[in-house]
């Protein structure tokens, strides 16, 4: 609920605080006293246009105040408008703070931080509704409309929601994937084709690892085989085979360990060399056993170096598109395959993404069909009501319509044999229409004029949708507007019990709400130093007796007229 309103410099006010109360609150006074102004006041901390003129001569900037006190649901509510901000307190207080200075400039605050003016708009509608010339109205915001119809439903549709509301997530999701997989599939038909063509060139190639170092050495082998078999015979024919002009090097140390025998004896450092000598000796055989071995082996074989030439030349060509080694050439293969298994799979998965979003649209048209029969049925007993409410406040020709639209869509879910445009809260768009007078089209209630008209409409409705509707504070301007005793009455009685629900202020002229009030304000002009401003008094014992009598009969009150707005407070 609205606890408390502070105003600094705005029109006529100086200064002003108001404490409310749960339950009915009058604001009374002489026409032009400036009741409007604190409503006005009211409609700014809510984030309404702050215009010029409402800055009080001579000041710098206005500031409103405003505290609320709200409960665990209401604070839950609200709290989740914004996951970047604790709206409300632990102890379920709310201060907004407003200020405009002179150059047109808000600042406005929630708890002391800073919050953007559309923000404070958003908050505002779900603490106030304003019922007069205003725009604080969430019963005439179309997009609640549907809120409103499926809370009468209780439990059945909002478990119905619930499960919806899953079920089209979901269906959002996977209808974004399917159209990113079938979006790629043009362009993965293509890539398919490449990438098979690549792995077909490297797997016929057949490569091993490290194969090209081989290769390279087989081919300088093969290169210079001539010159390496003339160096070897050279060589073989100087340490092993020698000739008649020349000893071989074999024959030349065989005799030099005979030599070396014969002497031996007479010395041991010539016995410690001729030991030496024989390792020499073995060492030699090994190696002129691998020369004679190598020599033998290798040939002049210009077809085996064509061979390794030409497979020289495809690992080469292999080089130059998909990797500097053998190795980085397999590393690619091996993406390339995993790419392929991949695109493949996305097939298979694009399959089953269509099998699985065909059964949330069965499951969400299912759902939002019944969802439908279920609204319009509301609907139905609500339109009954609503005249039958706007009878007793005199709008006895009024029309009210609840209007159901759905809407066919060549991309959306079929239901009975129709493809229909289907949000989160099912295929129904829902608006409350109205014709006040006969003779007069049904129209939006948005589009409603008069402001008195406006109000009982609202009455109407919030007396119907009191249980339902989680707005904690309701006011009412211009709701008397025109009106008699008799209705005034009915109005009054209205009110009254819509307090029990909702805290109510009621800006009236009729004594007959304003003798139901728990608190009563009564506002007045004053002159102080050439200047008019507003004082607002709260209305207790004679002083709410008079007040009540004044608006029975005017400053000319009598006896009897005190006498009656006695009986009227008591009873």
């Amino acid at each position: 609920m609205l606890f408390q309103l502070n105003i600094k410099n705005m029109a006529l006010i100086k200064e002003l605080n108001i404490e409310f109360e749960e339950g009915l609150n009058v604001l009374t006074g002489e026409t032009g006293a400036g009741k409007s102004i604190i409503i006005e006041a009211i409609n700014l901390i809510l984030g309404g246009f702050a215009a010029p003129e409402l800055m009080r001569d001579g000041e710098d900037s206005l500031i409103i105040e405003a505290l609320f006190l709200l409960s665990p649901q209401e604070k839950e509510l609200i709290n989740n408008l914004n996951s970047n901000i604790e709206i409300v307190d632990e102890q379920g207080a709310l201060l907004i703070g407003r200020e405009v200075n002179n150059k047109g400039r808000n600042k406005c605050l929630i708890n002391q931080r800073l919050i953007n003016l559309s923000t404070l708009q958003e908050i505002g509608t779900f603490l106030v509704d304003l019922h007069g010339q205003h725009n604080h109205q969430s019963i005439l915001d179309p997009t609640k409309h549907i809120e409103l119809i499926d809370n009468l439903g209780g439990d059945k549709i909002m478990k119905d929601r619930k499960e919806l509301l899953d079920h089209y997530r979901r269906w959002r999701e996977k209808s974004k994937m399917l159209f990113k997989l079938l979006k790629d599939k043009e362009e993965n038909t293509k890539k398919i084709d490449f990438l098979k063509f690549q792995l077909e060139e490297i797997d016929k190639t057949a490569l091993v690892k490290d194969e090209d170092k081989a290769l390279e050495d087989e081919e300088m082998i093969l290169k210079n085989a001539e010159k390496i078999i003339n160096t070897m015979e050279k060589v073989n024919f100087i340490l092993n085979e020698g000739g008649m002009e020349q000893s071989s090097v074999r024959d030349s140390l065989k005799e030099v360990s005979i030599d070396f025998g014969e002497i031996a004896s007479l010395d041991r450092r010539i016995e410690k060399i001729r030991e030496n000598l024989k390792v020499v000796d073995y060492q030699f055989e090994d190696i002129v056993n691998e020369i004679v071995k190598y020599k033998d082996e290798i040939n002049l074989d210009s077809q085996r170096l064509k061979e390794v030439e030409s497979r020289l030349n495809l690992i080469n060509n292999l080089k130059s598109k998909y990797g500097s080694t053998i190795e980085e050439i397999l590393e690619y293969r091996q993406k390339i395959y995993q790419e392929l298994e991949a695109i493949d799979y996305s097939e298979d998965k694009l399959e089953k993404l269509k099998e699985e979003i065909n059964v949330l649209e069965d499951i969400i048209s299912t759902i939002s069909r019944r969802l439908n029969i279920y609204r319009r049925k509301i609907a139905e007993d609500l339109e009954k009501l609503v005249v039958r409410e706007l009878e007793d406040l005199n709008m006895k020709r009024c029309q009210f319509e609840v209007s159901i639209n759905t809407y066919e869509d060549d991309n959306g879910i079929e239901i009975d044999g129709k493809k229909y445009k289907i949000g989160p809260k099912g295929m129904d768009d829902v608006e409350f229409m109205i014709s006040p007078n006969v003779g007069e089209k049904l129209r939006s209630l948005a589009r409603i004029v008069s402001g008195g008209e406006v109000s009982r409409i609202m009455l109407a409705l919030k007396s119907i949708l009191s249980e339902v509707d989680q707005v904690p504070t309701l006011i009412f301007d211009e709701i008397d507007s025109g009106v008699g005793a008799r209705l005034g009455e009915v109005i009054a009685q209205k009110l009254k019990a819509l307090s029990k629900k909702r805290q109510v202020v009621c800006v009236t002229h009729l004594p007959q709400i304003a003798c139901r009030a728990e608190k009563h304000f009564y506002i007045e002009k004053y002159i102080l130093n050439n200047q008019t401003n507003i004082r607002l008094k709260e209305m207790e014992g004679e002083e709410r007796i008079k007040e009540i009598a004044r608006m029975l009969d005017g400053n000319q009150m009598s006896e009897i007229t005190i006498q009656h707005a006695q009986k009227m407070l008591e009873r």
